[in-house]
């Protein structure tokens, strides 16, 4: 399953052909298309005959024991994907592998501690859950609307207008729904 994003209406349709004729897959089909997000949901089936050149990048991950820690994000063309493994020898496999499909490159590599990450997750979901019912409908909100994009999709003014609320109110819903979530991802950023 894909979910692809700013994907107009009527190019849905066309995308989805597309992936079907992707020489490895053998199916695709629409799920789900959101109209305000313009987001759509795409099942893909597809075969691999084990070929080197065309195996997916999560195959290669998970054989080597190498697990993705959140899903993986394409950004200017470029696959972006942050694992957890359980030694050296079977990232040093996976990147052996990889390097086989194409250009790669390693950011990083450090060894976290298993139970501070637990712990990090477990503090980032209660920081989502803290979120007052108005402080995640503004977020979400603002989300929706492009105010987290750049350039900007709306500004605040925007925001308070969709919200039938003065800007200031809408602003400190932004601001501590921001303070409580960027305050619980610090670990990740590190």
């Amino acid at each position: 399953m894909i979910e692809a994003a700013n994907v107009e209406a009527d190019e849905v349709d066309r995308l989805v052909e597309w992936l079907a004729t992707h020489e490895v897959m053998s199916m695709a089909q629409l799920i789900n298309y959101d109209t305000d997000r313009k987001t759509a949901v795409i099942s893909l089936v597809g075969d691999y005959d084990h070929d080197p050149k065309t195996e997916p990048v999560l195959n290669i991950l998970l054989k080597n024991q190498c697990f993705p820690s959140v899903p993986a994000t394409v950004a200017r063309g470029r696959e972006h994907w942050s694992v957890l493994t359980v030694d050296h020898e079977h990232a040093s496999q996976a990147h052996s592998e990889l390097q086989e499909l194409g250009a790669l490159e390693v950011d990083g590599l450090k060894s976290p501690q298993e139970s501070q990450l637990l712990t990090s997750m477990g503090e980032f979901r209660q920081a989502i859950q803290d979120l007052s019912p108005r402080q995640r409908e503004v977020l979400h909100r603002a989300i929706e609307h492009g105010y987290y994009e750049s350039p900007r999709g709306c500004n605040i003014e925007t925001l308070a207008e969709l919200d039938d609320a003065n800007v200031s109110t809408v602003g400190e819903h932004l601001r501590r729904s921001e303070a409580k979530v960027l305050t619980a991802a610090v670990p990740f950023l590190q």
